[in-house]
């Protein structure tokens, strides 16, 4: 024998009456929540001799039904809903996961100019093509760094229709990649020749001395650090004894609040400990001792004691190297050195990875391992293959 039909999610059974005595009526029925589960629902109707057969009691059940059939189609997508709408839900769910501030701050900032080329097109309307043109001219606009952010959180937001069967696949994987039209530059590699140079220049310069540059920069050299991640350093984080260096950290911006140090790293990798050369130990060491910077919590504070911004950094830098003639090298150069510095060893992209804090070795290996350099050994092998006397000769 065949049980009774389940009910649909967001629909009820019937409606029954009873009464309570005293001029009250009861109404309930049962009810299929969001989640699957029937539940029973009841309803107390306001005492009143003229309601003779409860329906006052069974209206103030179906306000009770309406109510939480609408609190649970907030959200709800469907063809007609805005795609910026959806890029909205995609951003919140990202700040409940956890996503760093600082990311959800950039975020928020591509997302009001993405605004301004998806404008009311709605899920319905979402096609490869459309997705394609609206990045395309995010590119235009803004360039490419922006319209890959921007195609990013397209993706997320209408991965969230899918997920409610109104679109069979996500539009935005079809579109062709955002490449820059004009050659990345990056950050320039420095020799060791070039390394001992600029240590020498700032260690005599009175503004490197003046800004509190010397230690932090020596300690970049030795080290690769990123910016967040050197001024984020706490004392805690050196361990004398053995000379290891380990990460726990970064000081951040976030908007409406200003800086922060958050106990967290760009990547799972990038919390990590590696070892410190000899002359980044002796410089924390001087450094301890001196009686300011030795009696803060971090490493490289602010003339007041706080936290040091690091875009305040990175100014005091330019400012430093342009006085010096040292060139384009930036605070990254010295991340970028130090992997070349790895590879140029003969050491493996593996270990490179490991001390720079990158997830992926393939990161390492195509970003900060200098490349379209002039290798002479290449010719000296085609030469011995060529003439294989020529190995006698060179010996």
């Amino acid at each position: 024998m065949a049980g009774r039909p389940q009910l649909r999610i967001g629909s009820h059974g019937k409606i029954q009456r009873v009464y309570q005595g005293n001029g009250v009526w009861m109404a309930r029925c049962r009810y299929r929540d969001a989640d699957g589960v029937t539940r029973l629902v009841q309803k107390l109707g306001p005492a009143d001799e003229y309601d003779q057969h409860g329906k006052l009691a069974e209206d103030a059940l179906i306000a009770v039904l309406s109510e939480r059939r609408r609190s649970e189609n907030t959200g709800e997508v469907g063809p007609g809903t805005k795609v910026s709408d959806l890029v909205e839900q995609h951003l919140s769910r990202l700040a409940e996961d956890g996503r760093s501030p600082v990311t959800m701050s950039t975020y928020r900032f591509t997302n009001t100019k993405l605004k301004k080329f998806i404008g009311g097109l709605r899920v319905g309307e979402a096609s490869p093509a459309r997705m394609d043109a609206a990045l395309r001219s995010m590119r235009t606009a803004h360039g490419a760094t922006m319209a890959r952010q921007s195609k990013t959180l397209l993706r997320g937001a209408l991965q969230l229709a899918v997920m409610a069967s109104v679109l069979n696949s996500n539009p935005v994987r079809d579109v062709q990649p955002l490449r820059s039209k004009a050659q990345p530059k990056g950050a320039v590699a420095l020799t060791a020749d070039q390394l001992r140079d600029l240590l020498t220049k700032i260690q005599s310069s009175p503004y490197c001395e003046e800004c509190d540059l010397i230690d932090p920069i020596t300690l970049l050299i030795a080290t690769g650090l990123r910016r967040s991640e050197l001024l984020g350093l706490q004392w805690t984080d050196i361990d004398e004894r053995t000379g290891l260096l380990t990460v726990t950290g970064k000081v951040i911006r976030v908007t409406g609040e200003g800086l922060r140090r958050i106990e967290e790293t760009k990547s799972v990798a990038g919390r990590r400990t590696i070892p410190l050369p000899k002359f980044a130990i002796e410089m924390l060491q001087r450094r301890k001792d001196l009686p300011y910077f030795g009696e803060q919590k971090v490493i490289f504070p602010s003339t007041a004691g706080t936290l040091r911004d690091p875009n305040n950094f990175a100014k005091q830098w330019r400012t430093a190297r342009a006085e010096l003639g040292l060139g384009e090298a930036t605070t990254h150069s010295f991340r970028k050195t130090v992997a070349t510095l790895i590879d140029d060893e003969g050491l493996s992209a593996r270990i490179g990875a490991d001390h720079l804090g990158h997830s992926h070795v393939s990161m390492t290996q195509d970003r900060y391992m200098s490349r379209g350099r002039i290798h002479n050994e290449v010719a000296d092998l085609l030469d011995r293959a060529v003439d294989p006397d020529l190995d006698a000769v060179l010996l």
